[in-house]
Formats: C-alpha cells, sequence, structure tokens
C-alpha cells in the first residue's frame, strides 16, 4: 500500500475510534409512582413508571421492573428511557434499599446502559443513581448521574 494511502486510512480509523469513545455527561430526575404487588415473598417485583428531564433527552419518562429482594436488601431491574423524540436508552441497575420507616426507603447502586434507539443506538454508559420511595402513596423520586456515549454522534 502506499504511504498516503495508508495514512489516510489510520486517520480515518483514530477519528472513529476517538469519535465512538466521547461520552458525554448524563443526569436525570424523575418522578415516579409504581405498583405494590398483591403478594410478596422474601422478594417482590414493582413495576416502575415515572417522568421527569434528562440531559439529552430532555422531557423522559421511565418504565421498568425493579426486584427487591427483603433478605439480602438487594434492589435490580432493568429500565427504559424515553425521550419526547422516541430515542430509548435501556438501562439496567444493581444495588441496595434501606427502609427509613415503616412506610419509606431509600436506594442507590450502579446502572449501565445495555442498548439504545434513535440518538442512542450504539450508545453504551453507565453511573450511579439514588432515590426514594414512599410506600404510603406509591411514589418516589430517581436521580441517575453518569456518563453516555455521545448522543450527536448517530
Amino acid at each position: 500500500m502506499k504511504p498516503f494511502a495508508l495514512a489516510a486510512v489510520l486517520c480515518v480509523l483514530t477519528v472513529s475510534s476517538v469519535l465512538a469513545l466521547r461520552a458525554v455527561p448524563f443526569h436525570a430526575a424523575i418522578d415516579t409512582t409504581f405498583a405494590i404487588p398483591p403478594a410478596c415473598g422474601q422478594t417482590c417485583a414493582f413495576t416502575i413508571s415515572g417522568v421527569g428531564q434528562a440531559t439529552h433527552m430532555g422531557r423522559v419518562s421511565i418504565d421498568g421492573p425493579s426486584l427487591i429482594d427483603f433478605a439480602t436488601g438487594v434492589q435490580t431491574g432493568t429500565s427504559t428511557l424515553n425521550a419526547a423524540d422516541g430515542s430509548e436508552l435501556e438501562i439496567e441497575f444493581h444495588g441496595s434499599f434501606n427502609p427509613t420507616s415503616p412506610t419509606d426507603v431509600t436506594f442507590s447502586g450502579s446502572w449501565t446502559v445495555i442498548s439504545g434507539t434513535g440518538r442512542f443506538a450504539d450508545s453504551d454508559g453507565g453511573g450511579t443513581y439514588h432515590g426514594a420511595a414512599s410506600l404510603a402513596t406509591n411514589t418516589g423520586e430517581l436521580h441517575l448521574d453518569g456518563s453516555v456515549s455521545d448522543p450527536g454522534r448517530n
């Protein structure tokens, strides 16, 4: 291969890999509601939904299951964040919850992007989450902090 052609190929590959690795900060504040299942044993699966604001998404809705293990205090699940333009970001999370009263809990842990559509196709990223919920009102709040692949590249 001629030196000029080789240099051009290397330049394109370098620029592509730098752009693919670019991450931008991601923050979301979401007001949530959840349905309490009629019966729970050691574990309980809640369906959580909500609306709020997220960087790079604007007005966002969220929906997904959260599994609570009362014996270990572990919380796991997945959620799909939907942007107003139809783009989606699917995350999985793993953390813990802590009862603060007979009806209130706090929770925290880490989240990871597992897939995306639209502007978030091929995205990756992750971060931490924290929040609180009330079993008396079936409402809560969720905060996500971290980074995602630059949504402007898609």
